[in-house]
């Protein structure tokens, strides 16, 4: 059957394709009118890459593509979780009211399950789409246009609530942990510190004990006159030796001013010693080595050696702990943000027209499928009934001539019925 029969035969059995067609339309339609009305409400989110509250480059701006849609995909799986679910129930407390588990098809179960299947039921009615840009659209479908709203903008909270969540938790954690290493860092620099404050004493014990060892001491100006006119004494001494006995007044004398200028050196040496060691011990660990050059320069090799090491341990101790505060400061700041990259930026307003059914749109396939519907039986009773309605269909049939056309090929066929019987022959076909 070609299509110029299956038209002719939609023609000759319209009753059958319009019955098909208007039972279909009509049940769709009392179908449509019948079923429970939902109602969808949407809440519009933005999502940005940037973060104005942390000293972290963590959240960095997202420049490739595939990175981009990768954080939004994960963000649409965050607001699809359980657990922004379970936070919009207890938010709500829809187990609680009865108005709103009627909205969402549901009764108050038994057996502490209700709060379960509550879950369930608020992810299946929620969906969570994105496209290319930042902005997430969210919505819900319920049998009440008000609980739709509020259950919306209920899981946009919730959202962001688990995002601040998920951010503040890990820094709070890191900061817990710097705190403790803190102050085992901070042990092991005091602890390094008083070895080193301990080594540079016992170098000044030892350069207070023998100054004359002390480089900057030995070549200090004043030490230098002392130890000059002690040599002088000394000569004046034993020339008076040769002229005087050891119990001459006058030899007496130069014996006691030697002494006082000996007794005068040595002080002077001490109080140099002294000072060049204080200032050795009140230098920093980076000024250690330069301040204590002249003390080092009368200690034996070995014990210069543990000094210097004692400087390294602690630079580097203070350099670890300098390192981890800087990490506590950072995770510190970051553990007290109060918001988050997200911001609503539609939020869901109860929507005026139910979701579901759309009667235009099932009234439209309804007419599709009838017509469908319709042309199947119209061809299934053409196949059981055959008829002849053209003389395509007679010469499909058999083989025997068309004499005459009656009614449907119109003018054409009735002058050729009114014609002579020679003209109407030499008309019509001749024999196959």
């Amino acid at each position: 059957m070609n299509l110029r029969q299956l038209l002719r035969a939609l023609i000759a059995r319209r009753r059958v394709f319009f019955v098909a067609l208007g039972a279909v339309v009509l049940a769709a339609t009392l179908a449509s009118l019948m079923m429970p009305k939902s109602y969808r409400a949407t809440v519009s989110l933005l999502v940005d890459t940037r973060d104005e509250q942390s000293l972290g480059d963590a959240l960095r701006p997202l420049v490739l593509p595939q990175e981009r849609m990768s954080y939004l995909q994960t963000q649409v799986d965050i607001l699809t979780s359980p657990k922004v679910a379970r936070a919009v129930a207890q938010e709500l407390r829809l187990e609680e009211i009865p108005g709103a588990l009627a909205a969402l098809g549901m009764k108050r179960g038994r057996g502490g399950r209700t709060e379960e299947l509550l879950v369930e039921v608020l992810r299946q009615n929620f969906k969570a789409e994105t496209s290319q840009s930042s902005v997430i659209q969210a919505s819900f479908t319920c049998a009440d246009p008000r609980w739709a709203a509020a259950i919306a903008n209920a899981y946009a909270q919730a959202y962001v609530d688990t995002m601040l969540e998920l951010r503040v938790a890990p820094t709070r954690k890191a900061a817990a942990w710097f705190d403790e290493q803190l102050k085992g860092l901070r042990a092991n620099l005091e602890d390094a510190q008083a070895k080193l404050a301990q080594a540079k004493l016992a170098v000044q014990a030892k350069a207070t004990q023998h100054p004359e060892s002390i480089p900057r001491v030995v070549d200090n100006a004043f030490v230098q006159q002392l130890k000059g006119e002690l040599l002088h004494g000394e000569e004046k001494l034993q020339e008076l030796s040769t002229q005087y006995g050891v119990n001459h007044p006058v030899y007496r004398r130069q014996i006691s001013e030697n002494q006082t200028l000996r007794t005068r050196l040595q002080t002077e040496m001490r109080k140099l010693a002294a000072g060049a060691a204080a200032a050795g011990v009140e230098a920093g660990p980076d000024d250690a080595l330069k301040a204590g050059d002249a003390l080092k320069a009368g200690v034996p090799g070995p014990q210069a050696a543990d000094e210097a090491v004692l400087v390294r341990n602690v630079q580097s101790a203070e350099r670890a702990y300098e390192t981890a505060m800087q990490r506590y400061v950072v995770s510190q700041v970051d553990s007290r943000a109060s918001q988050t990259n997200v911001e609503v930026l539609n939020p869901a307003v109860a929507p005026l027209k139910p979701y579901r059914p759309n009667i235009t749109l099932n009234i439209a396939l309804s007419l599709f499928t009838g017509v469908v519907l319709g042309g199947i039986l119209v061809a299934l009773l053409e196949t059981q009934d055959r008829r002849v309605r053209s003389p395509e269909d007679l010469q499909s049939a058999s083989r025997v001539p068309v004499l005459a056309v009656i009614g449907e090929e119109g003018r054409r066929s009735a002058r050729l019925l009114l014609s002579p019987p020679a003209t109407v022959l030499r008309a019509l076909p001749g024999p196959q």
